[in-house]
């Protein structure tokens, strides 16, 4: 069975068309609640039908990093000091040239926020339909 770590994520979203919502005001509700919620042992997150999303898709090649992270120290004295100070406190992340890099993508533009985010929602406001 895989292992994950669930952090919940608390925030207002539009719902784009083709979206479904499933309300829990019915008879099938459990099977609902046992397929969707991620914790849950007979989930689909843990039968593997959503290991897409927690894939990595997008990458930035070394060469191109390297200068987006020269471009970002140069420009942000924060970013500056943040990076010296996990350099200096991080002998694994030191070590590591990819590490270094991925910090720097991690915190650019390029970086994909929607990433390990399961695209299941919990709607806990009161909704009128249609959305």
């Amino acid at each position: 069975m895989p292992s994950f770590k669930v952090e919940p994520v608390n925030e207002h979203r539009s719902c784009p068309a083709g979206s479904v919502v499933v309300p829990l005001a019915q008879e099938s509700a459990r099977v609902v609640i046992n397929l969707l919620e991620p914790e849950a042992p007979d989930s689909l997150v843990h039968w593997g039908f959503f290991n897409a999303t927690f894939e990595q898709k997008e990458y930035g090649e070394n060469y191109v990093l390297e200068k987006l992270a020269r471009e970002m120290l140069a420009a942000d004295p924060h970013l500056r000091d943040e990076y010296q100070k996990k350099l200096a406190g991080d002998p694994n992340f030191a070590a590591s040239p990819r590490e270094r890099l991925q910090f720097f993508h991690r915190r650019s533009p390029y970086w994909d926020r929607q990433m390990n985010l399961y695209q299941v929602g919990r709607i806990i406001a009161p909704v009128s339909f249609p959305l």
